[in-house]
């Protein structure tokens, strides 16, 4: 593992992830200790502009961590979270981030060492990839000024509609895989992001 300690911002939702965080700390499980948390009520309330401009203020990579699918609190607010994350894994390809300064992942209330499990994983990826820019090849300035307009691409009122429409056509299908979503992200989405940030579906 690198030596690089980064900066990884976290997005938790209350009922399970941010509670299994805590009994891993209750527990005292040992993890690294570069999550900083903002604590949600759902991962359904996840703005896809909020891990950009996470990115864009100084994290090197952002987990967003809820419940399992199927078992939100909210019925299913983490199924309308995957939308919202494949918005952001299509927005940083697009602007030459690599997508795995970004998770969405899993841990229920009683699930402290799975938590501890993904965390670490995910801090030593970010680690591997170095400070924000470095995996990139690109300067740190130059990568900020790109995240703050991709953060206000994805508030944009029409690819905020493209976000609807998918949810609701990944409701329809019943088809809750990653790739499955991701594909009807970019479908929906391109038009509007290509207009406003470039790149184009590859």
């Amino acid at each position: 593992m690198s030596d690089y300690q980064p900066k990884i911002l976290g997005f938790l939702c209350n009922w399970c992830c941010y509670t299994a965080a805590d009994s891993a700390g209750v527990g005292r499980y040992q993890y690294p200790p570069s999550l900083r948390v903002v604590r949600m009520m759902c991962t359904g309330r996840l703005d896809p502009s909020f891990p950009l401009e996470g990115l864009a203020n100084g994290a090197d990579a952002i987990f967003v961590g809820g419940c399992h699918p199927g078992e939100c609190h909210y019925i299913d607010g983490n199924y309308h979270a995957l939308v919202s994350a494949a918005l952001v894994h299509e927005t940083l390809e697009r602007i030459g981030i690599s997508k795995d300064r970004f998770l969405i992942d899993w841990a229920s209330a009683a699930e402290g060492p799975n938590f501890v499990k993904i965390i670490t994983r995910f801090t030593e990826q970010a680690a591997e990839l170095g400070p924000l820019g470095q995996a990139e090849g690109m300067d740190q300035e130059e990568l900020r000024q790109k995240l703050l307009k991709a953060a206000e691409v994805a508030r944009n009122k029409k690819v905020r509609t493209n976000l609807i429409s998918a949810s609701r056509a990944m409701m329809k299908s019943g088809d809750f895989s990653r790739p499955a979503i991701a594909d009807l992200v970019a479908a929906k989405c391109d038009k509007n992001l290509t207009a406003l940030l470039g790149g184009g579906a590859v």
